[in-house]
């Protein structure tokens, strides 16, 4: 029988790996930052970093002066353009797209970084929130003092829906006055508007506005919200006409008046509502062809500042002093590059879809061709999650309206290769379910027949899959009584 033994033995053994050091993360977060996040990016450097300011006008430039001589010992002064040296840096970082960002980007046009004037673009407007709007009509009840305070506690404490979420238990445990006070403050927040808000759910919600509107609970719009809610939400209305001793179309008719409610009454004042949607990427006719412009007009032009930099690097000051600054100007020459190429990487792929999407620029949706991020990485030179950063929360303006960026990329339908995208096809589906019978609506399998009668021949499955993705309901919920 043979022997068996454990060996130990020390080799080495050479392997490649891709390592991403903190400049290159922070490089990716750059790239996949929408403008607005950007913008505030930008400011937090500024005024993080005493090595890095806005540039001036030319008008605004103090005079040069001539070169003084330096001190003896003192390095001479880089141009600003020229990278400095990086601890970590090596022959071509791993991801495709930060390969340069290090380098030497004199070459770069840089006029598109200063505009002669800061051009006027629209701002946000600042939201109120629903604690603010609720406050501000408590304040006009001039209630007692600890009254005031107990509706204020009550108001901070229900959800950004403006339900009262949390347990009644709860409320009361986080409260150190008496509870009848509380209940009191309760009412108060219930009777203001907008109607519905303190309510502990949605039903409470939907029953306190058809109150408001006149529906007594002997109703039966009442009895529906109160008693059959969730048939009413999977659109079961047969179920619910045998059970109110009513016919089908009595109950469609009231759950009509009830989806205007509102099952979320503080919805209104969700942050977001009224921001601004400023376009990253311009495209425009110009002679015969669409062309590509990059709105980089709200970011300011960053420099280094050279008289801080001479202040910090003073003969003076000490070594810990000299690294402290040397490390802010790499920090700072850095960051000016990785926008740099942030915003080449985006006016890259702007420029693609305004060649490639010209039929869609032309006739509308009909004209949308299937494109993938792959197909989009192919033709720039990079790398597919490159792309996908890169068009992250980014918007382009055009002739037909200011869409999202991803809007532009759909797969194309089995079998068609790259003639008809996905997104067409849900547009015509769409059009097809909003022109049918409301009372015999049309199957998955009639709108499949119905699209492979206007060339676009897709299997029932996948009708049913776009029509989920677009939040349509079946043939039978759709259906009127």
């Amino acid at each position: 029988m043979a022997e068996m033994r454990l060996n130990q033995d020390l080799r080495i053994t050479q392997t490649q790996k891709l390592v991403l050091t903190l400049k290159i993360r922070q490089a990716l977060e750059i790239l996949q930052l929408p403008s607005l996040e950007m913008e505030n990016m930008i400011v937090q450097e500024l005024q993080e970093n005493p090595l890095l300011e806005k540039e001036l006008d030319q008008s605004q430039e103090a005079p040069a002066k001539e070169k003084e001589d330096k001190p003896e010992g003192e390095e001479e002064e880089r141009p600003w353009d020229e990278e400095p040296t990086r601890s970590d840096a090596t022959e071509s970082d791993p991801l495709d797209i930060l390969r340069q960002i290090e380098e030497h980007m004199g070459e770069s046009d840089t006029s598109q970084w200063s505009p002669d004037e800061d051009p006027w673009r629209p701002e946000p407007v600042s939201e109120q929130t629903l604690s603010e709007y609720l406050l501000k009509q408590v304040y006009a009840f001039m209630l007692p003092p600890d009254l005031e305070e107990a509706v204020t506690y009550v108001i901070y404490s229900l959800d950004r829906h403006g339900l009262l979420s949390l347990p009644v238990y709860e409320l009361v445990a986080g409260w150190t006055g008496t509870p009848s006070l509380l209940s009191r403050a309760l009412e108060i927040v219930k009777s203001l508007e907008p109607t519905g808000v303190g309510a502990g759910g949605v039903v409470e919600a939907l029953q306190m506005q058809l109150v408001e509107r006149g529906f007594e609970p002997g109703s039966l719009e009442y009895r529906i919200v109160t008693s059959h809610f969730s048939e009413m939400a999977e659109r079961k209305y047969r179920e619910i006409a045998a059970a109110e001793n009513c016919n089908t179309h009595q109950v469609q008719q009231a759950v009509d008046l009830i989806s205007t409610l509102s099952p979320w009454p503080g919805n209104e004042f969700s942050s977001g509502s009224n921001a601004v949607v400023i376009p990253d990427i311009i495209i425009t006719m110009i002679g015969d062809r669409y062309e590509a412009m990059l709105n980089d007009s709200r970011f300011p032009r960053l420099t280094i500042s050279t008289r801080n930099r001479r202040i910090l690097e003073s003969p003076g000051t000490t070594g810990t002093e000299r690294d402290y600054v040397r490390k802010k100007y790499q920090r700072a020459s850095w960051f000016i590059k990785a926008i740099a190429q942030r915003q080449e990487t985006v006016t890259r792929i702007g420029a693609f879809l305004a060649d490639y999407q010209t039929d869609f620029f032309d006739n509308g949706i009909e004209g949308l061709r299937p494109l993938t991020l792959q197909m989009v990485a192919d033709a720039l030179g990079c790398n597919q999650s490159t792309i996908s950063r890169a068009i992250n929360g980014k918007y382009v303006q055009s002739p037909r309206g200011v869409h999202e960026m991803r809007f532009y990329f759909s797969r194309g339908i089995p079998g068609y290769g790259s003639d008809i995208s996905a997104r067409t096809v849900k547009d015509e589906l769409r059009k097809l379910i909003e022109s049918e019978s409301k009372s015999s609506p049309l199957s998955d399998a009639a709108l499949a027949d119905a699209l492979a009668a206007g060339g676009m021949e897709v299997k029932r499955r996948t009708v049913a899959n776009y029509r989920t993705e677009m939040d349509i309901p079946s043939a039978r919920k759709r259906r009127r009584y």
